[in-house]
Formats: structure tokens, sequence, C-alpha cells
């Protein structure tokens, strides 16, 4: 720690009464790069819980610099402070109490200097007397209670006492309430609050000195140093800005991403992964608010990618923080990236997620990892994933029991579900509320959950305890089966009452699925040699109706055929993709064009044991002209082509 300015520590302590004077005149002061309020009620309870039994609050911390450096704000808690002391202190540590004292212990009826009064009964906590308890109140108030700055006001204590003589006849039950309410006025009256004073330099000598003489040895958080290290007056706050980026993820369900990880996407944003950066000389940057503008734009595209492109629909459900923190340096550094780029980039999403690749690489393999990532990120690499043994490949932990999202295999379990659900039900995916139900509810296991959208879904839940209707006959037509992993067998077992056995089998369903969607990843399954299904049984019957066969190279055609402009004037059809034209003649090269991108995508996603099976390649011209005459057969003859 370099000194510039004489520096002096004095621990201290103050009557609470005294404390509150000091605040009132404006001998301490709350800076403007403080965060705001954000208590809520029963932290506010608990406060004065505390002081009542005589419980330590913790030590605030104040700093005198030896000039003004900071503005500061002329409202604490609900009341407006007149600043007319030129001798002053700063609040560094202790703004959610202070506020809290203030706005509970100064009778607002009293106060001369100004009230919000719309945020003034937010602040009132009373005492109930009868059941020894501090409280909001909700309704109206009765005589037993009493609001605490009463409690410190000799007049309004004294025409309390009053009232309640008046009020209850007997004299024995209000002598008690009395005496409450004394014990408790003497308690707060004679409560000592320790505090640290720091004297003189600078705002990161304050910082660290309170690291070092705090008595509960606690840290003044990242976020809190940062906001008052960068603070600008009138331009820039650092909390300001993480509260607005939140509320612009909202709408992704991502507003309660916690912020020191939006910290970390900040410092990665300079280069380096977030643990090789020093969070002082980031400070010190005079071109940090503008990092941080950048930063939060990237956040937006990584978050958005991550809900419309992988199904997260909830920051609760990422498998790994430093998915997001990766997925954001993407952003950083490829502002225009193509279609194949963000396929690569979901696959490493899913196969990070499904690797447990976070838990298994130490912090060296995580830098090195990185490294990759951000050479894939500007085009020097195809692949995304550092893997550091190339002959071995990542492994699946086993098929979790619970959908439990503080398990990363049950994430990634419950995104696979709400992927086949999205995949499969025509529904819109823009605003969406998932929750996960049971099919059966009978120990709530992982093979039973089914993800529904609340806002898409048709049934009424409110009387029901699982989905087990959706088996029943009068609901079959109602549903796509495969959007739910529901088949024949199922319905069969379930009207049979082999609950059991339905349970199991259902579980064999899903897995065979993720275990073709994780093959194509280049993972291993788990205990993959040992599985007790018929992989060929399976693709005889069909994935809940869905043979890779034909439904891989039929979801090109109708994606690319999306991608047509049909120019009626000059008589060609021209397909669109990553801003480029390409400009189709007659029919055999729109159909030449189309099984060459069919072929391509069923390459990159058919399972390798039935590209390994058609050694001769693939053909979908057939296939083709089938779905063009179904479904283009008028723009075709619009352009005078024929097939």
């Amino acid at each position: 720690m370099s000194l510039k300015n004489k520096i002096y520590v004095k621990p201290e302590k103050s009557r609470l009464i005294n404390l509150l004077d000091d605040i009132k005149s404006g001998r301490i002061r709350i800076p403007v790069f403080q965060r705001d309020y954000v208590w809520k009620k029963t932290q506010r309870l608990e406060l004065f819980d505390s002081l009542n039994n005589g419980f330590p609050i913790g030590s605030l911390l104040f700093w005198k610099p030896q000039e003004l450096v900071f503005n500061f704000n002329n409202k604490i808690g609900p009341f407006f402070i007149e600043y007319n002391s030129t001798n002053y202190s700063y609040v560094l540590d202790g703004f959610q109490r202070v506020s809290t004292l203030l706005g509970a212990l100064i009778n607002p009826f009293t106060y001369e200097n100004g009230v919000d009064k719309n945020i003034v009964s937010d602040y009132i906590i009373y005492y109930d007397l009868k059941d020894e308890e501090f409280v909001q109140l909700r309704g109206k108030e009765e005589i037993y209670q009493i609001p605490i700055y009463k409690l410190i006001d000799t007049f309004e204590f004294l025409s309390f006492s009053e009232k309640i003589r008046e009020i209850i006849s007997d004299i024995e039950e209000s002598s008690l309430y009395i005496n409450r309410a004394k014990r408790l006025a003497n308690q707060l009256l004679d409560y000592e609050i320790p505090f640290v004073e720091i004297i003189g330099g600078e705002i990161e000598d304050a910082v660290e000195i309170f690291h070092r003489v705090n008595s509960k040895g606690s840290d003044i958080s990242p976020i809190w140093m940062l906001n008052a290290l960068t603070y600008v007056e009138d331009e820039f706050r650092f909390h300001n800005e993480i509260t607005e980026l939140k509320d612009r993820l909202e709408k992704y369900n991502f507003h309660e991403l916690p912020s020191d990880i939006i910290l970390h996407c900040i410092e990665t944003s300079t280069g380096r992964i977030y643990f090789d950066v020093k969070l002082k000389s980031l400070a010190k940057d005079k071109k940090f608010p503008q990092l941080v503008k950048e930063t939060f734009q990237n956040i937006e595209k990584a978050v958005e990618f991550l809900y419309k492109n992988t199904f997260v629909f909830d920051s609760k459900i990422l498998p790994y923080n430093l998915q997001l923190i990766f997925i954001t340096e993407f952003f950083r550094l490829n502002k225009n990236p193509s279609q194949s780029q963000l396929r690569e980039l979901e696959n490493w999403f899913w196969t990070t997620s499904y690797a447990n690749y976070f838990s298994i690489y130490s912090l060296s393999k995580q830098r090195k990892a990185f490294q990759h990532f951000q050479e894939f990120s500007i085009g020097k690499l195809n692949k995304s994933v550092y893997n550091d043994d190339v002959n071995q490949k990542f492994k699946t932990l086993n098929f979790p029991d619970k959908i439990n999202y503080g398990s990363v295999r049950s994430k990634c379990l419950s995104l696979f579900l709400v992927r086949n659900y999205f995949l499969n039900e025509n529904v819109n995916y823009s605003e969406i509320n998932i929750e996960f139900k049971y099919l059966i509810n009978k120990g709530k296991k992982a093979e039973m959950a089914i993800p529904i959208d609340k806002n898409n879904f048709n049934f009424n839940l409110s009387k029901r305890n699982d989905l087990s209707f959706l088996l029943e006959d009068n609901f079959l037509l109602d549903i796509n089966h495969d959007a739910y992993f529901i088949d024949n067998k199922m319905i069969e077992l379930y009207k049979s009452n082999r609950i059991d056995e339905l349970i199991e089998y259902r579980k064999n369903v899903i897995i065979k699925s993720e275990y073709y969607f994780v093959e194509k990843l280049g993972l291993e399954y788990f205990d993959s040699e040992y599985l007790w299904f018929d992989f060929l049984e399976f693709e005889n019957e069909g994935k809940f109706g869905y043979d890779f066969e034909v439904d891989i190279p039929l979801n090109s055609i109708k994606k690319n055929t999306k991608n047509l402009v049909w120019d009626y004037k000059n008589k060609i059809v021209r397909y669109s993709e990553d801003d480029k034209l390409f400009d189709l003649f007659n029919i055999n090269e729109l159909i030449d064009f189309l099984n060459e991108k069919a072929i391509q995508d069923v390459h990159g996603e058919m399972p390798l044991h039935i590209i390994k099976a058609n050694e001769n390649g693939f053909d979908y011209e057939n296939m083709i002209i089938d779905f063009l005459r179904d479904n283009y057969n008028e723009e075709i003859h619009k352009i005078n082509w024929k097939i």
C-alpha cells in the first residue's frame, strides 16, 4: 500500500442516539457511489432484534479524506439531510444499517428538513409489546404496538404511556406493556455501535485498510470497491450500470444473474481470463466505463444466444457460469459470426455441459481452454473445444436421479428435455414460462420429468398431481407425443397399471435419445458399453416416430427452402445465407443445391454408426422433388419451371 498522505486509523464506539444526531447534522454523509438501499423487510427487522438482544451488528467504516473528493446524497432513508457541517466523514461500509436505523428511529412527523412521503412508511417499524417482536404493519395499529421512534422521544413516550393507561383498564396489563416499552427504550438509548474512522489518504487506501482492520475479517465486495474506485460524477456509477443491465436481461430470465459473474465477464474482456486480472489495475484504467459498456453489450448477445439457441430459459439452469464468460468473449472477438460458427458455438455449449468440462479442468487447463476458444472465436481454429488428450473422449456423468438445478448433470438433462419439447412442439419460444412437472409423480424421478411452457400449455393443472392424464385416450389426440417423450408402449403400460415398468421404459427411451445426441457431439455416453437396450430395435421402432435417415435430411430441406427468394420477374431463385446470395437458374440447379446442403447437414447430425453403414454416400434428390411438389408447386409454376 503506497501512502501519499499521512493516514490515521481510529477504532471507536458511539451511542446509537449520538450516531443518529451525527447523521442528521451532516457530520456523517453517504457518498454518491454507494449502492442503493436494498435491504428487505426481514433484514430490517432482524437488525432491531439484534439491538434488542444486545447482539453486535458489526462495525461501521467511516472515512475522512484530506479534502472533498466525492459528492454525497442529500437523502438517507426517507429523510432529507441539511448539510451545514464542514467537519464530516463518509460512510464506506454500513450504509444499509445506517439507513435502516435513521429511517425507523427518527419521528417523520416532527422532522424539520423534509420527508419523502412516498417511502417513509417502508421504514417505520413497530414493536409489538404483546408478542414482544418487531413488525411492519399491514393493517390497523393496535394499542400495544408502538412505532419505535416514539421510544427514544421522551414526550412521545410519555404520551403513549398515558394512552395505554386510559384504554387498558387492567392496571397489571397496562403496566406490563409500559415496562416492556421502557426496557426496549433503554436498550436502544444505551446501545453502543463500534466504528472505524480512517482519516486521510485516498479511497484506495481506505479500502485497503478496511480489509485489514475489519474485526469480522469480512471483505468489501469487489463490486462495491469498483463502485467506489471508478465513480465519475454525473457520468458513471458502476452499480447503476449493473442494475440497468439486469433490467435488460429480464426478458431472458437472466435478471438474477450474480453480479460477480458480470464482473468476471468485464475482467475477461481485457483479453485474459478473469482469474488472471487484477481488480485494482482494472479500476485505475480510465477506459473502464467504456469497457463496461462494451462488455454489457456482449453479455446481452451471449444471453440472447443462450436463450434462443441452446434453450437456457433461466440463468439458474445455466450449467456453468464460465460458459457465459466464454460466450461473452466470443461476441467481443467476433462481431458478425457466420451461421457455421454459431452452430459450432452451440456444439461447444453442449459439449462443455455434458463433459463436466469446467469441473475436470484445473485453472491452468482452463487458461489453455480459454486461449483455444479465443482462437476459435477469431477464426483461426474451426473446432471450439480444447482437449488436453486428443486420444481420450470426454465422458458424460451418470443419468441423474432428480431434476435438481444444483447439479450440472441434472441441468444438462433438463435442457435436453426442454430442447426436445421446443423442437417438436409448435409454440412461440420468445415468451416462455418453463416449469417441470412429472408424468408419473412417484418419487419425482428425473426419468418422469416433463418441461411444460405454462404460457402455451392448454390443460388445467390446478387439481392434478401429475401429467398422467396425457396417457389417457381422451387426451392422446391433443398432444404431440414426441415433445413429451411419450410413445404407444408407455400408453399400453399405463393402461395395464404397470407403472414401475413404465418408469423404467421411459428412462430407457430418454437415454436412447440422449445417447445419440451426445454421440453426435463426439462424447462417450456413461457406461455406453453396458446400456441395457437394443439399439437396432430402437432404430427399427423409430425414436418416438423419429427416423434419423429420413427426418434429418427432411429437416434440412425444410430449413433451406425457407431461405429461398423466388424472383418471378427474372425467373430465378435466390438462396440467402450469411449475407451471401446464390442465384439458381433452373430446377436442376435448385435440386442439386438443396441436395448438397442436405448431405452437409446429414454428415453433421447423423449418428456415426449410420454414416459408416452408408459407405456409398447419401442422395436426397427424390425427397427434394417430392417436397418441392408438395410445398412449392405454385412458386415453381410462376417462374415457368417444371419438375
